[in-house]
């Protein structure tokens, strides 16, 4: 499914502030409102956003709880609009997902299937639900849901602090397959921390004289939440020789929400690229780093795991480089020529990069070469029809191989060289390699008396 046209009208989020030791009923907890904002800690009940002119709003519960359907674990939140609801549609990028139903006049469900739904979800992915009402205008508004695992009704001592956030991380699997890791984090001054409940355990690791690590992967962290009513105890040994116990519940929450009334959710909430301080963090592990938790988020980690350098770099300005063209020294005696030099143009250049342009920046900047205007523009076939001869000439193999072959940008031209009572003329052949960014320049001369 595609739309267009469309621009963001409101955005808002549910803050993560909450932890530490503290014995919560939600009922209880009244979320913080305010026209074109809601923030509330972990315990608050609902999350709120609102069309700027007043026209909509939509809330929803924070808490997601699981069910059973047609024999499958499911999550479900719910929602509330301020309109009678004719339709809801849930979906992500250019895919149905997820199941969105309508239960009352203003009131509708979000179903999200255990496994890869879920998980998807969990790993940061926003959820997007189209919404259509009999009244109001427009009568189509979109809603972007975030959907993450926090920890809440923490029961103990203040010496354990159970962190709210478990947060989706990089982390390469060894079997090759999901490198999907949810972490969180608990600060005690201990000699050991131990996590029991009755499945969801997660890995337990020390970083640091007073901080531990949680990790789980996807069906671990399934077990954790669901049921959310059954919570987590945390033991810790602590340095004093006391023994001490807290318990924390993990659950899933919404904690984020934006709505927007145009017409494209695609151009309101466009897919993020790869960050360039995520990308320099990815680069600078060392070889054979498996876990990527200090770079950012898991999808921000992803996205850079293939990204060219060229997609996240800032581009260049145009800049010719000379470089070593030794090894085509024997090629340029055995063919004649009076010279075979070669540069290099940047490697993420702020503009394409033509035979003209480098011509044109190598006649401004040195003068040794004429300007593009002066020759003509060919490429490899006008190339080896002039001076190698066939596709098979041992110089333009050499050159392939030097510059790292493939499309061939080429310019011929040449100009008369002042001389004292003599005419002597340069004779040239430009060509750059837009794949590797060589430009390899072959230079013959002609003339008498000199």
């Amino acid at each position: 499914m595609m739309f267009r046209r469309f621009a963001l009208a409101c955005a808002l989020s549910l803050g993560a502030t909450a932890c530490g030791s503290t014995s919560p009923e939600e009922s209880l907890v009244v979320p913080v409102e305010e026209t074109g904002v809601s923030t509330a800690a972990a315990t608050a009940t609902r999350i709120y956003a609102y069309e700027p002119t007043g026209t909509h709003e939509l809330s929803f519960e924070t808490l997601g709880t699981f069910e059973t359907r047609n024999n499958r674990r499911v999550l479900v939140i719910h929602g509330t609009t301020n309109r009678y609801i004719s339709n809801v549609f849930s979906f992500v990028p250019d895919d149905a997902f997820g199941t969105a139903n309508v239960i009352s006049e203003r009131r509708f469900e979000v179903v999200l299937e255990e496994g890869h739904e879920l998980n998807t979800m969990l790993s940061g992915l926003p959820l997007l639900v189209a919404i259509d009402t009999f009244t109001g205008s427009p009568t189509r508004y979109y809603a972007q849901i975030i959907l993450a695992p926090r920890f809440f009704d923490f029961r103990g001592p203040n010496s354990i602090t159970v962190f709210e956030n478990v947060d989706p991380v990089y982390v390469l699997n060894a079997a090759g397959t999901d490198n999907l890791m949810y972490r969180g984090r608990v600060d005690s001054a201990a000699t050991s921390l131990t996590v029991t409940a009755p499945d969801g355990v997660p890995a337990v690791s020390r970083v640091d004289a007073d901080t531990f690590q949680l990790d789980w992967r996807y069906p671990a962290v399934h077990e954790a939440v669901d049921p959310h009513t059954v919570p987590l105890t945390f033991t810790a040994a602590l340095n004093s020789g006391t023994v001490v116990d807290e318990t924390a519940r993990l659950v899933v929450r919404v904690t984020g929400l934006a709505i927007s009334t145009h017409d494209d959710p695609y151009n309101t909430w466009p897919s993020p690229a790869c960050q360039l301080s995520v990308y320099n963090c990815i680069h600078a592990q060392p070889t054979g780093t498996l876990d990527f938790g200090s770079c950012g988020t898991y999808r921000q980690v992803q996205r850079c795991t293939y990204a060219s350098a060229c997609e996240v770099l800032p581009g260049e300005p145009l800049s010719v480089t000379e470089i070593d063209s030794s090894s085509l020294e024997p090629m340029r005696q055995s063919y004649g020529l009076s010279a075979i030099d070669a540069y290099s143009t940047p490697e993420c250049p702020a503009t394409p990069v033509t035979v003209q342009a480098v011509l044109d920046y190598v006649a401004e900047t040195t003068r040794t070469l004429p300007p593009s205007d002066s020759g003509e523009v060919t490429d490899r076939a006008g190339i080896v029809e002039t001076y190698f001869g066939s596709s098979s000439s041992p110089l333009l193999a050499a050159i392939d191989s030097f510059a790292g072959g493939g499309p061939i940008q080429a310019w011929l031209g040449g100009e008369e060289v002042p001389c004292h009572n003599c005419h002597r003329y340069n004779e040239y052949a430009v060509l750059y390699y837009p794949n590797s960014g060589k430009v390899v320049v072959l230079t013959e001369s002609r003339g008498y008396d000199w």
